[in-house]
């Protein structure tokens, strides 16, 4: 490696009490002797010949390994500067490729329908989309849902029953949105089902009880709730497998129509730590988290075993080739 010590660099969310579960990745690593830095926010980073620093001038690409969860400081200037430190020779968790397959809704959904997951029918069209094309889609998929396609949290998610409505908006916000990612809405009861997956194992999973007519998310008036998991776990492994995503949270419902489980997203990156945001008392119900969702410490134990994996195979792959 890059030295004799291992230097990890972490950019997480710190909201939501997620400097908690930060703080104990960093102790359990820094325990083994690893450098660990969190002092940098990567929308600050800037590149110069091919190295990639901080805002108070540390190179990253002189680091091993760069673990980064953070979905709500998400910006396309730091999404090139994930690239750029991965160009430099960092390794990246999650990994770059399958991070950026399940960014774009659109592309996930195809790359899942093609392995044969349930998911539901989709569309994307551009701007000079004619009005009769878009008719012809709300007549046969009746509700129609409009989303961002990079978008997270259900920001800027919209539902709509009628064409002529999807007009209007169409032709309102067509000047600054270049495609349009549509989805026939789902049918579905009052929940829907999340799963976790890292290293193509179930950490654990929820429901979400909807407060809101269609969304679920917490941000939108969801509740939590313990569920039971059956079908819905394999349904997530091979979703995460089709994605090539290690580290996931697979979004999911059961259809009123047909009975089927539908992915509705695959998220680029895990859920936050559940526990730690329930206490935190701000988007949660509940200061106190139930059973069902005690898992914290096991995520933080995956991904600290998983950072210690790539570690070495980054040492095999070196060694391997000072022997060649």
């Amino acid at each position: 490696m890059k030295g004799n010590t291992k230097k990890i660099a972490i950019w997480m969310y710190t909201n939501d009490n997620g400097h908690i579960p930060r703080a104990q990745i960093c102790e359990k690593l820094e325990a083994t002797g690893c450098d660990v830095f969190t002092d940098f926010d990567m929308r600050d980073c800037y590149v110069i010949d091919g190295q990639v620093y901080s805002r108070c001038g540390k190179n990253l690409s002189s680091f091993d390994l760069l673990y980064h969860m953070n979905a709500d400081e998400q910006s396309d200037y730091q999404l090139d500067i994930l690239k750029a430190i991965e160009a430099s020779g960092v390794k990246i968790v999650n990994e770059t490729e399958g991070f950026f397959r399940c960014r774009d809704k659109f592309r996930a959904n195809m790359l899942l329908r093609q392995a044969g997951v349930k998911v539901p029918k989709a569309a994307l069209i551009g701007k000079n989309t004619p009005i009769n094309l878009i008719e012809d889609i709300f007549e046969q998929w009746g509700k129609v849902v409009y989303k961002s396609r990079f978008g997270h949290g259900a920001t800027g998610v919209v539902q709509f029953s009628d064409p002529e409505h999807f007009w209007d908006f169409f032709l309102a916000t067509k000047s600054h949105i270049d495609s349009y990612y549509l989805e026939q809405f789902i049918n579905f009861g009052k929940s829907d089902c999340r799963v976790e997956i890292f290293n193509n194992d179930v950490l654990g999973g929820y429901s979400r009880y909807k407060n809101h007519s269609f969304k679920t998310n917490i941000s939108s008036g969801g509740q939590m709730m313990p569920r039971i998991m059956g079908r819905e776990e394999e349904v997530a492994k091979k979703s995460a497998q089709a994605l090539g995503i290690n580290s996931t949270i697979v979004d999911m419902v059961e259809s009123t129509d047909d009975g089927e489980i539908y992915v509705l997203e695959v998220n680029p990156l895990l859920g936050i730590f559940v526990e730690s945001a329930m206490k935190a008392e701000t988007k949660m119900p509940y200061t106190e988290p139930h059973p069902e969702y005690c898992y914290d410490n096991k995520k933080v134990a995956a991904i600290v075993n998983y950072i210690f994996t790539r570690l070495e195979s980054q040492v095999d792959h070196q060694k391997e080739g000072m022997l060649a």
